[in-house]
């Protein structure tokens, strides 16, 4: 089995393969613009399916309806 790593060998590691920078604080965007786009996905993702979910409630509800009326199955 192999040795542990020593503390001074890990930060050469992750320093070595670029590990210890901070990726946000080189981008443009800031934290807060990131969590405003989430934000905006999933309020248009729960509208879309709130939406899809109310077309099928329609249908099935009208499928009933024509059950009831004796034009189903």
């Amino acid at each position: 089995m192999g040795r542990e790593l020593t503390q001074t060998e890990i930060k050469e590691f992750m320093a070595s393969a670029g590990l210890d920078l901070n990726v946000l604080d080189e981008r443009g965007e800031t934290l807060e613009s990131w969590r405003q786009e989430c934000n905006l996905f999933i309020r248009t993702f729960v509208n879309y399916l709130g939406d899809r979910l109310s077309v099928i409630e329609h249908r099935v509800d009208r499928l009933e309806q024509l059950v009831k009326e004796g034009h189903g199955y």
